[in-house]
């Protein structure tokens, strides 16, 4: 009787460490960002620029690493019919988003992306009407 309950207790604790081990061997997911940009009325912006770049971007080396490859500097791209912007990263990382939209008058708003492994981090960018002077 003793003998049978030290095998329960031994099958449970080989079963525990193959699922401690099984889960930490799995290879973290790459940061991924949604960008959505809105109006002052909340409502999607399409085909507004958005440019993804390093938090301080004053150096020539600055790169980001996006899934599909470094871009030197920054990355551009524009929003689709929903307002939104997707981006997988290769890794753990800050961003500066800047958004401009060209029109009467021309649009902007910035942001800031927190990448991390295994997350998906949704940025709300609202822009506003510029004034130059």
């Amino acid at each position: 009787m003793m003998n049978r309950k030290y095998q329960h207790i031994f099958v449970l604790a080989i079963v525990a460490i193959f699922l401690v081990f099984a889960n930490a061997c799995k290879k973290p997911q790459p940061p991924k960002a949604t960008i959505l940009v809105i109006d002052q009325e909340g409502k999607p912006v399409k085909k507004a620029m958005v440019v993804i770049k390093a938090a301080d971007s004053d150096s020539t080396h600055t790169m980001v690493y996006l899934e599909s490859g470094a871009k030197p500097i920054a990355d551009t791209s524009f929003t689709k019919a929903n307002g939104k912007v997707e981006k997988t990263f290769l890794y753990e990382a800050i961003y500066r988003v800047e958004v401009t939209k060209e029109g009467n008058p021309i649009r902007k708003g910035i942001g800031v992306l927190v990448l991390e492994n295994d997350k998906v981090y949704e940025e709300t960018i609202t822009i506003t009407p510029q004034t130059t002077f």
